[in-house]
């Protein structure tokens, strides 16, 4: 995990760096460096703000400048084939709302995109996301999708997490500390460069003031356009008084044509004329308004067009100043892979000189040893050479009782394994008549299951056929009326349904009996579903159970599929049903019950409880021992359960366990794998 911490304390040393920060920073002879890079195991750097800043960034902003600057040293798969980068933020409004403020500027030729997230649910096409404080409770879905696909996981939280990959540390508002774990963002399928571990203040401080200088340039710019639409629509209006004193000018003309064409007849028509001429005034008084007006419109349009002109300078001085800032922001850029550049090389010759001193440490000690190690040999020569003739007495005297052990022990072990060759024999031929028997009781119950149906099948039949035998005799004899052939055909009607129905039911119970049988005889690999074949299973051993007196409930969600051994699985249930119906019940109104569900890690947890006896501690500990059995007097082998276990260890690659708890049933839990 590689540490960064951003503060505004104008490049001196900070008061408030941890003690190790401070003991890794002093100057270090060459052994103290390499034993301190050995008690901490990592890399420190401390990056401040500078002080000289008169700007008070605010927290928004400081984040919004970290989100789209870790963007340029974090490299997404296939940018070649992409456009777009998409950063979302979860949990907080205020951070969106600052990166929504202004146009994102582009990275590696992709432009970027700001979403604001709801929930977890919503990562689709989502490349970066912050995690705020307040939607911690999101955090393990946020991670589960990281481990399954690209996506770059910033978040701000106090308790740091194995899986995190930037977690940001806010010590006050003024200032931003950052931890980088880059083990974790390579595993998601993400490249960091080293320029992230060495990311500094002054570039977020750039970045803040930049987005600031785009933010102002954006308001610039709308109001650029307000005052380009307003003025459009002064200039529209000019033009309507434009044309509407025109047409008053028109009017009057006309209206003096007028009284020039009456004046022949001025003494009739004195009353029209004044009447014109009080029209005519009150047409000049308007177009003298509309003159006055005109005149105020167009002072009006020299004031926006001068505060447009000072918008233009405005905007040219901001552009001036941001082109200043990107200059200045690539100048640090460069000076920061300089710098990781520098940091690079000392590492390779401080790890060169370690490796040096390792070799200079490892011949000496060599040598030391060599020259201990001569001493002590010849001292030991001299000791040797008094007791070597005593040892080699003892040393026959050893060979001969070995070999004489040895000669008996190997009779020993050659009876041992002929004992054992015997024992597997006989523990496999009780295992295949324990096949057998359960195959036989499958044979019983489907053989007793199927014959209800046939006899009430046989019973309907026969009783067509008689019924067919009288209404012949009734046509003979000429007594068939309608009536009694309506009700030939009704309850003709209702066998043939009832036959057909019975008749539909063996079909089924051969067919299930047909593929059970063939699945515990044949152990190949099919995809089967879950909820259908246990209930086949189940169905073939339901007699069984209602002898016992047992009900069972299947509870398992529908299209589970799963690609296994069948035969196995068949078997598998069968043994649990058979030792359920044999060890957990004495009275009958006992219950079973088959649960499933899929984990993680495409697995499927397979639950068979029964709510019987239960066991004591000692007979659970004991129960998967072969030949272990408490029904030995009622012809108990003791092979059920070593079975189940074999079978799901070594046929269906799972795990199985087993809890019991006396008066109160036992639960066996079965973990499988989706896909062999």
């Amino acid at each position: 995990m590689l540490w960064a911490l951003f503060h505004k304390s104008g490049g001196k040393p900070n008061r408030m760096r941890p003690r190790f920060m401070r003991k890794c920073a002093a100057p270090l002879s060459l052994r103290n460096l390499f034993s301190t890079l050995l008690v901490w195991g990592l890399l420190l750097f401390v990056v401040p703000f500078h002080a000289q800043s008169r700007e008070n960034f605010t927290p928004e902003e400081l984040r919004a400048a970290y989100l789209t600057s870790v963007t340029q040293y974090v490299t997404w798969p296939n940018e070649s084939a992409r456009n777009t980068l998409v950063i979302g933020v979860l949990g907080t409004s205020e951070v969106y709302e600052e990166l929504a403020r202004a146009p994102l500027s582009e990275v590696r030729d992709m432009r970027l995109e700001v979403r604001s997230l709801s929930r977890a649910s919503q990562l689709t096409g989502i490349d970066l996301v912050y995690v705020a404080p307040n939607a911690s409770n999101q955090l393990n879905a946020v991670f589960n999708t990281a481990r399954i696909r690209p996506l770059l996981v910033i978040t701000e939280h106090n308790q740091v997490r194995e899986d995190m990959m930037i977690n940001l540390i806010a010590p006050s508002p003024s200032r931003l500390a950052f931890q980088v774990n880059p083990d974790r963002i390579n595993e998601s399928g993400l490249r960091a460069s080293n320029d992230l571990l060495v990311l500094r203040g002054s570039e977020l401080e750039s970045a803040v003031q930049l987005r600031r200088t785009q933010i102002a340039l954006a308001e610039t710019q709308r109001e650029r356009n307000a005052l380009s639409a307003e003025l459009e629509n002064l200039r529209q209006q000019n033009n309507q008084l434009l044309n509407r004193i025109d047409i008053l000018e028109q009017t009057v003309r006309e209206r003096d044509s007028v009284l020039r064409a009456q004046q022949g007849t001025l003494e009739d028509k004195q009353q029209v004329m004044e009447s014109q001429q009080s029209a005519l005034q009150e047409l000049l008084a308007e177009l003298d308004e509309q003159r006055q007006l005109l005149l105020e419109r167009e002072t009006q349009l020299q004031e926006i067009q001068r505060t447009l002109s000072q918008s233009e300078r405005a905007l040219l001085e901001q552009q001036q100043q941001l082109r200043q800032k990107e200059f200045q922001l690539r100048q640090k850029q460069v000076e920061s892979d300089e710098l990781a550049e520098r940091i690079a090389t000392n590492r390779t010759v401080l790890a060169a000189q370690q490796q040096q001193l390792r070799d200079q440490r490892a011949a000496l000690v060599e040598q030391q040893e060599l020259l201990e190690s001569r001493e002590r040999t010849i001292d030991r020569q001299r000791v040797y050479l008094w007791t070597i003739g005593v040892v080699f007495l003892f040393v026959l005297v050893f060979l001969l009782t070995t070999v004489i052990l040895f000669f008996r022990s190997r009779r020993q072990a050659d009876q041992l394994r002929q004992t054992l060759e015997e024992l597997h024999e006989a523990q496999d031929k009780l295992v295949e008549s324990e096949k057998m028997a359960a195959l036989g009781n499958l044979v019983a119950g489907v053989a007793h299951e199927v014959n209800t149906p046939l006899g009430v099948a046989i019973t309907a039949t026969s009783m067509v056929h008689d019924r067919l035998h009288v209404l012949d005799e009734n046509l003979e004899q000429g007594k068939l009326s309608r009536e009694s052939l309506k009700g030939f055909i009704e309850r003709a009607s209702e066998s043939l349904s009832l036959t057909q129905k019975n008749l539909t039911r063996v079909g089924a119970l051969i067919t299930n009996f047909k593929q059970i049988a063939v699945d515990q005889m044949v152990a190949e690999q099919r995809e089967i579903d879950l909820k259908v074949y246990l209930e086949e299973v189940m169905s073939t051993l339901s007699i069984e159970l209602r002898r016992a007196g047992i009900e069972y409930d299947i509870a398992i969600p529908d299209e589970i599929k799963m690609t296994t051994i069948p035969g196995a699985m068949a078997q598998i249930i069968t043994n649990l049903v058979t030792n359920a119906i044999r060890h957990a019940f004495t009275e009958p109104g006992g219950h079973l019950k088959l649960q499933a569900e899929s984990i993680a890690g495409h697995q499927v947890r397979l639950t068979f409880t029964d709510n019987g006896a239960g066991m004591e501690a000692d007979i659970l500990n004991r129960i998967f021992d072969p030949f272990f059995t408490t029904k030995r007097n009622a012809g108990g082998t003791g092979l059920g359960m070593p079975i189940v276990y074999n079978l799901v260890r070594q046929k269906l690659k799972g795990d199985i366990s087993v809890t019991s708890t006396p008066g109160k049933g036992t639960t066996f839990t079965l973990l499988l794998p989706k896909q062999l």
